[in-house]
């Protein structure tokens, strides 16, 4: 199973944070600072999980950019079950409220503790049972 995980922040300190926190746990961790460019890098990866940041640059819309990668991710079929975490500072009930009713799995505020993070992100993962809809690469063919 590819353990390839999206983060989409602004913050590049963050970035650094959980790609090192991730990355001991053996995930390999892909990271940009635009909304849309995580959706485009989730249909290209097709990780295990995303992460997005709220309040981020690339919404083009009512939306924070966050909050509209996460429904581009939740409204399409193929990215609908993939487990989505938002890390943000944003601690407005409404938008917590928001994010779960876009399709939020997990909702973490910052600061935050990377082990408690990669915990949760494990959980997500587990408890997912997204399967991207080819054969994984270490699939055996057999022939007759």
């Amino acid at each position: 199973m590819q353990r390839c995980i999206v983060i989409a922040d602004d913050d590049p300190i963050i970035i650094s944070l959980v790609k090192l926190r991730l990355g001991l746990a053996r995930y390999t961790v892909i990271a940009t600072t635009d909304a849309m460019a995580a959706v485009a890098l989730v249909r290209a990866k097709e990780p295990v999980a995303v992460i997005l940041d709220v309040q981020m640059p690339g919404g083009g819309g009512p939306l924070p950019g966050g909050l509209a990668a996460l429904a581009k991710i939740k409204t399409d079929p193929l990215m609908a079950k993939l487990p989505v975490m938002m890390l943000t500072g944003e601690r407005n009930p409404e938008i917590v409220m928001q994010a779960m009713t876009e399709g939020a799995d997990d909702y973490m505020v910052k600061p935050f503790k990377p082990d408690i993070l990669l915990e949760r992100i494990s959980r997500l993962v587990k408890s997912s049972g997204m399967v991207w809809g080819h054969a994984p690469a270490s699939a055996t063919t057999w022939e007759l």
